[in-house]
């Protein structure tokens, strides 16, 4: 049992997730069930477990984010305010837990193996394509477990350089499915601030967006005479479970009451146990039971995510008391300025290790409140092309480190790598689309 478990164990981190869960599924199911108090109180127990465990820069950002929520809580007199954002972070908790079980049911899946097995057949410009491509279908649902996919593929007693770029590669494919994907805390965060995007609208977009940038990307990795057709016939086993998870979670949601992030925690359980059940109860019984075994894995995450959101709920009260005549009309600012800030800043500071989900959140708190003339599917986008960038170029971004740790290469030399030059490409991408798209939103 890894050293995460026996620590989420005496803690108790998995009965803490589990219990949130457990509520925020009841409160979903329930409307009116007199559940919202007793899961702020359990995620508000986690929260503080968390801080003890933190790692000194998760604890630093962690402390600031705090003192900001609590200064402008006391500013505003409106203490409650910190209450209500621990309860916003309640669904974070729940969706995390979802995720450690599709990412635990996606490693185990014969499809991933097969994958795999076919990869490492592929001659190295063939295998630079399948990793890129690879980490964006396997990334969209395994994240940061893609690396751990594909690093395997790839021989790690090569030299750094070789090893250097296909980790940078995999972190490149692996981003990119940070526009689209509805299994990434970038979507979820968007949904909270931007509830009335329908999602299908969102990856559709996001899709859209990637096509190019992945095509931009094998081109800059010198991969693209190497073919395209051999490396995706590689990577077929793969696409059919990704396209039924993310398919379950569309339908939920444009076809039923249920809110997005509601249709992914109540969907994908039942998609993870329809798919294992073939395989015998035993099966599924092992899928909850690492599961139940990985959560603490996350858990510095959430205190960053339950920070960004009480710091937001905080800012959203002190927005609604200012007079409106203080905002600038629409058009003031430039469209395409907004959308540029909203893409480049984020992924800049990302860069000097602040994580993205601080600067995001903060700026779709205050670009939906504040008339900038940018349509809400827009703004939405921006903060996912942002968010990809930054998970390229990261300093303190998860899956930076974890590209790095795969494929045993220093962090700097692939922060710092040739990801710079194509998240600049992708910003330059990502400002002109979706400038142009707004325009013709705006009619």
């Amino acid at each position: 049992m890894s050293d995460a478990s026996r620590s989420g164990r005496a803690l108790p981190v998995a009965p803490l997730f589990a219990l949130v869960w457990l509520l925020v599924l009841t409160r979903i199911l329930w409307r009116d069930a007199p559940v919202d108090d007793a899961a702020t109180l359990a995620l508000g127990l986690l929260f503080a477990v968390g801080l003890t465990r933190a790692r000194r820069q998760t604890l630093a950002l962690a402390a600031a984010l705090s003192l900001a929520a609590l200064g402008f809580a006391a500013a505003l007199g409106d203490w409650w305010a910190l209450w209500r954002g621990l309860g916003d972070a309640t669904t974070f908790a729940a969706f995390f837990v979802t995720l450690v079980v599709l990412r635990t049911t996606a490693e185990r899946r014969p499809e991933t193996g097969r994958t795999r097995r076919l990869m490492a057949l592929l001659d190295p410009r063939q295998r630079t394509t399948a990793t890129l491509y690879g980490a964006n279908v396997m990334g969209s649902v395994l994240v940061v477990g893609a690396h751990a996919i594909l690093a395997p593929v790839h021989d790690r007693n090569a030299p750094e350089p070789e090893r250097r770029r296909a980790a940078i590669i995999a972190l490149r494919g692996m981003g990119l499915a940070g526009l689209w994907s509805p299994f990434w805390v970038a979507m979820a965060v968007g949904l909270q601030h931007l509830p009335e995007v329908p999602l299908w609208s969102v990856m559709a977009l996001g899709l859209a967006l990637a096509v190019p940038a992945l095509v931009l990307g094998q081109i800059m990795a010198g991969a693209f005479q190497g073919g395209t057709r051999t490396p995706l016939a590689a990577l077929l086993p793969v696409v059919p479970p990704v396209a039924v998870a993310a398919s379950t979670v569309v339908v939920l949601a444009s076809f039923t009451p249920l809110r997005p992030l509601e249709a992914l925690l109540l969907g994908i359980p039942a998609v993870c146990a329809a798919a294992q059940l073939p395989l015998g109860r035993g099966a599924v019984r092992e899928i909850v039971r690492a599961s139940y075994d990985r959560t603490p894995a996350v858990l510095g995450e959430l205190v960053i995510v339950t920070c960004a959101f009480v710091l937001g709920r905080v800012l959203v009260g002190g927005l609604d008391v200012l007079d409106p005549g203080l905002w600038p009309e629409p058009g003031t600012i430039p469209a395409p300025a907004v959308i540029a800030f909203t893409i480049v800043v984020p992924a800049a500071l990302a860069l000097f290790g602040i994580h993205q989900i601080v600067t995001i959140t903060v700026l779709l708190v205050l670009f939906s409140q504040v008339p900038t003339g940018v349509a809400d599917l827009i703004l939405f986008q921006g903060a996912l092309v942002s968010w990809s960038i930054a998970s390229m170029i990261g300093l303190s971004a998860i899956s930076t480190v974890a590209a790095a740790s795969f494929f045993h290469v220093r962090l700097e030399r692939v922060a710092f790598g040739a990801n710079l030059a194509f998240g600049a490409a992708l910003a330059t991408l990502g400002t002109a689309v979706l400038s142009l798209l707004n325009a013709v939103l705006a009619g």
